[in-house]
């Protein structure tokens, strides 16, 4: 008798077994994905916020001599003269409508000396988070802080 060669096609069980692993390793790249999109999105957001800020850091720190002191709520509370709704483009957005980001800022005279002010702004995309009464997502904000002096060195 003669021997029938060992060498046998693949059996109906192993088949599946390979096509679920494959269905799990497309099921996981699929969410990496997904949070690649999702973080690339918070990205961009924190990049333009963030140069909307230097923007109106630039205007407020160009002439601090005459700069007023803002309220001291004026992040708690959106202030007329310390909050501007900004559309996608950064152009302030009239009567509220195509609101994307908001942006806030305060300042404040330094207790050790009233020449010196502490200018600070906050901008973020103009959404409500669930439990919140005002705009900005904490995700994709940017803050920033100077000090400068109203007196010229």
């Amino acid at each position: 008798m003669t021997n029938v060669s060992t060498a046998r096609g693949t059996t109906l069980v192993e088949a599946i077994i390979a096509i679920g692993i494959l269905v799990g390793a497309v099921a996981a790249l699929a969410g990496l994905s997904s949070a690649a999109i999702r973080n690339a999105a918070i990205a961009r957001e924190r990049s333009v916020a963030t140069v909307l800020a230097l923007q109106k850091m630039e205007a407020l720190c160009r002439d601090v001599s005459s700069a007023q002191a803002s309220p001291a709520d004026a992040w708690a509370v959106d202030r007329p003269g310390y909050v501007e709704f900004l559309d996608v483009g950064g152009n302030p957005a009239a009567g509220g409508a195509g609101r994307a980001y908001v942006r806030r800022w305060s300042i404040a005279p330094l207790p050790v000396d009233e020449n010196l002010l502490a200018i600070q702004v906050y901008v973020a995309p103009c959404r409500i988070p669930p439990g919140a009464t005002r705009c900005g997502d904490a995700m994709s904000q940017a803050r920033l802080a100077s000090i400068r002096s109203r007196v010229a060195w």
